[in-house]
């Protein structure tokens, strides 16, 4: 059973020390700060990314944390297979995923990039290669390296559920991933694994940055949502790390409220959410 409590505002989960998760994405944004985070509560990290986030396993071994760092391309199934096989095999085990690897194209915040009468196929297949086939990957690897018991956060969008004009690909990927999480779910809870997706609302990260100006961008989004502002990458991990933990033991296929993290961007203003990204 979790001993909770807070230290200095944060959470402490103590079922969480000494337990191992692979961290898709791991390089930065929400990747980077739930490997750090689970590092300051004695957990053991697998960070995965494009290229090899060695500087976020630094930080994670200042915080006293233990870990390893791999390049992996979500994309390739046998070179996922390896990477959360070497976490596993490197400490012994593997007790939960956060699968945070996102992919934005080029969309661009106020153009018509992804419109469908003049959609690329190429550009379909790219952007469901990484935000829904690399899910895929990286779920079928980490229940074969997880033994009877286990948490899986899959990272899905608030454009998957509101569907932003030009916006096809993104989210029908996102949404693709809150279906998977679902089905997930049902099929190995009854193996002690529970499986759960959330869908970000505004959050900065390196990714958003990519969608245009950043302020002209924020300007727009932030009279959209509720609270009046970005959300920061360490509040979505926050939510990872209580769905990793005893606290969530009963919360599984879960996507929809409580866990849209934060906005009340309504449908009709959907363009305006495309900074939504994992």
């Amino acid at each position: 059973m979790t001993t909770f409590q807070e230290v200095n505002g944060t959470a402490v989960y103590s079922d969480l020390k000494g337990k191992v998760f692979v961290i898709t994405g791991a390089a930065s944004g929400m990747g980077r700060t739930t490997a750090l985070m689970l590092a300051q509560q004695g957990a053991h990290v697998g960070l995965l990314d494009l290229r090899k986030p060695d500087a976020v396993l630094a930080e994670v071994e200042k915080l006293g944390g233990k870990g390893v760092s791999i390049e992996c391309n979500v994309q390739k199934a046998d070179v996922v297979d390896a990477a959360v096989k070497e976490v596993a095999e490197r400490f012994g085990r593997l007790d939960g995923a956060a699968n945070m690897a996102g992919y934005v194209g080029h969309q661009g915040f106020f153009g018509k990039g992804y419109a469908l009468d003049v959609l690329k196929d190429n550009d379909w297949d790219d952007m469901l290669a990484t935000n829904l086939n690399g899910v895929k990957n990286c779920v079928r690897a980490e229940l074969n390296n997880m033994k009877g018991h286990g948490s899986i956060v899959n990272a899905a969008s608030i454009a998957g559920q509101y569907g932003p004009e030009f916006n096809a690909p993104y989210s029908v990927a996102k949404w693709g991933v809150i279906g998977l999480t679902k089905c997930l779910a049902r099929e190995v809870g009854p193996r002690g694994i529970r499986a759960n997706a959330l869908a970000p609302g505004i959050i900065r990260t390196a990714l958003a940055d990519q969608l245009g100006n950043p302020d002209q961008v924020n300007e727009v989004l932030v009279k959209k949502t509720a609270l009046k502002r970005i959300g920061e990458p360490e509040e979505v991990s926050r939510v990872i790390l209580f769905l990793f933990s005893d606290q969530s033991a009963y919360i599984s296929g879960s996507v929809s409220p409580p866990l849209v993290i934060s906005p009340s961007l309504r449908p009709h203003s959907a363009r305006h959410s495309t900074l939504t990204r994992c």
